[in-house]
């Protein structure tokens, strides 16, 4: 046990360590062990799983193994005691039995129906496992989208502060009305109530991390400014969809759902056949009463039992008709099923393409604002411009810098979803995409 300890106690402390600050895999290998989501799921996985070894016992052999113990009286009333005395006996008995289902067809079916069963608890765990990696991600990109949104609202707070003392001082030599300065100062109080929304929603962004971990960190690593941004491969939309339709956990859900309820039919048909059982019984019966019966009693019973179902009340029919209902819904929800998924990853490879030209344009953004910025400085220095229009060149660019970072998180979360969508995402995928994690420049929560 020693031996056993040390490591356990290692790995305990490793990970209270981590506690503090993680990446975005170190995130990711929380949830799994602590995500109370992924933890019902799995749980319901292996009880929906149970269902295959309990129709299997409906094939095999079942031995039941009986035992009884009494005691009789005899008396004769009305009979001289000294000519029929009074006696007590006790009686044992000892009975095993065994039955083998010979011909149940019923039960065959409900085999093969559980395994579609387990099948369909499968893709529903599948699912689950590819639905925590995503949410994992969203969770973490999230945190960095408020932090871009908070550094972004204090650079504008910074240079509107910096832009009032200017336009006051200018005020106070006699260069500028009084006008500028109000302007001025309405910014810097929009800029910093800016700041502190910001601030808040920054905050806000870590408490999903206790729901997926069960611990709290106060801070994270950002994204490195050299994460590349590519259009899908295969550039083919039908290979994607085409892939979706045979990968989708919940294409072969409802799939295994379809099999489940073709099974059913089967089932209830089969209710009208017969039904051939073989019974062995062994039983043994001791006794202390001599008089009435022999000592002991050994029995052997050899049996085929025969079962005809000749008339249930229309039960077994109606059964039947009811298993075709639900057949034809589970037909439909597939092909419902299918439908959504191919139209929700053809919106997601569009998206994606999107995302690209839209992370392009936002970074090209940037380089426009900023040269706005200067000519509108400029403009203001020679009186062509005034302070409004400073400040708005202000908030454009550090709009436009913002939303180049939401444009690239966004790109990662959409692209996470697609593989979702065609069954391919794995932890991998997060350990490729933390490569681009860069540890050197923590986010730490506003407190």
């Amino acid at each position: 046990m020693r031996t056993r300890l040390v490591p356990l106690v290692f790995f305990v402390f490793s990970m209270t360590a981590q506690a503090e600050s993680t990446d975005l895999a170190g995130v990711y290998r929380l949830a799994t062990q602590n995500d109370p989501q992924i933890g019902a799921a799995e749980a319901a996985f292996l009880a929906r799983g149970e269902i295959v070894p309990q129709t299997r016992a409906g094939l095999l052999p079942s031995v039941v193994v009986s035992g009884g113990y009494s005691e009789t009286s005899r008396s004769y009333p009305g009979v001289p005691e000294a000519i029929a005395p009074s006696s007590s006996f006790p009686t044992k008995t000892l009975q095993a039995g065994m039955n083998q289902p010979l011909f149940r067809l019923d039960r065959w079916y409900q085999y093969q129906q559980a395994k579609a069963i387990k099948a369909q608890a499968g893709a529903v765990l599948g699912g689950e496992e590819l639905a925590l990696i995503v949410r994992v991600a969203e969770t973490y990109f999230t945190i960095l989208e408020r932090q871009d949104g908070l550094n972004a609202a204090i650079a504008e707070q910074n240079a509107v502060k910096r832009q009032l003392e200017q336009v006051q001082q200018r005020f106070d030599v006699g260069l500028v009305a009084i006008t500028d300065v109000l302007e001025s100062k309405a910014g810097f109080d929009s800029a910093t109530v800016n700041v502190i929304e910001a601030e808040g929603a920054q905050t806000r962004s870590f408490e999903p991390l206790v729901r997926l971990t069960g611990r709290t960190f106060d801070e994270i690593y950002a994204l490195a400014e050299a994460f590349p941004v590519r259009t899908p491969e295969p550039a083919n939309e039908e290979a994607w969809v085409s892939a979706a339709l045979t990968g989708n956990p919940a294409v072969l859900q409802a799939r295994a759902a379809l099999q489940a309820a073709d099974k059913q039919v089967k089932i209830n048909r089969s209710r009208h056949l017969p039904t051939v059982d073989a019974q062995v019984t062994w039983a043994n019966q001791r006794t202390d009463n001599t008089v009435f019966s022999l000592p002991e009693v050994e029995s052997e019973i050899y049996s085929v039992n025969l079962s005809i179902p000749i008339f249930t009340g229309g039960a077994t029919r109606s059964g039947v008709k009811q298993a075709r209902y639900q057949l034809d819904e589970a037909q439909n929800s597939l092909d419902l099923v299918e439908r959504q998924v191919a139209e929700n990853t053809r919106a997601l490879f569009s998206a994606i393409n999107t995302d690209v030209a839209r992370v392009k344009a936002r970074l090209q953004g940037i380089e426009s604002s900023r040269s706005a910025l200067a000519a509108t400085q400029t403009g203001y220095e020679v009186g062509t411009r005034n302070i409004v229009d400073v400040l708005l060149a202000q908030q454009r660019l550090y709009l436009s810098e913002f939303q180049f970072a939401s444009a690239r998180y966004q790109y990662i979360k959409n692209t996470l979803k697609l593989k979702q969508l065609i069954g391919s995402l794995n932890e991998q995928d997060l350990v490729e995409l933390n490569r681009f994690i860069d540890v050197s420049k923590p986010i730490a929560q506003v407190k």
